[in-house]
């Protein structure tokens, strides 16, 4: 499922665009590029620019699919969520409009116990 169209920036290596679905609407969110310090730590910080101030909103990882194509692993964080949105920023090969995505995680099928009551 789409959730976001972001635009990159090659002068700033950033990304800019916005973020909607039912519940979360985001306008001027900018995926900027992150001083790493450490090989765990994110390649971009996503916030969204306001009139008063920043919000920091998560973080995203380079990545290569198996079939070659560069994307960024992306989760998304916020107090009011149950769970962080994992997502990915798909690249556009050529110029034009990058595409964030999001599927919803698969219910794993409960485990059958063996029974363990006294018989």
């Amino acid at each position: 499922m789409m959730i976001g169209t972001f635009y990159n920036d090659r002068r700033t290596n950033s990304f800019t665009g916005e973020i909607k679905t039912l519940v979360l609407q985001r306008e001027n969110v900018q995926f900027l590029p992150n001083d790493k310090r450490s090989d765990n730590e994110p390649d971009y910080r996503i916030v969204e620019k306001t009139a008063e101030g920043s919000v920091e909103l998560g973080a995203a990882w380079k990545r290569r699919s198996s079939a070659g194509a560069d994307y960024l692993s992306v989760v998304l964080d916020d107090p009011a969520l149950s769970q962080p949105i994992n997502a990915a920023l798909m690249l556009p090969e050529r110029d034009g409009a990058a595409t964030l995505v999001w599927s919803r995680p698969q219910r794993r099928q409960p485990s059958i116990q063996p029974d363990r009551s006294p018989r």
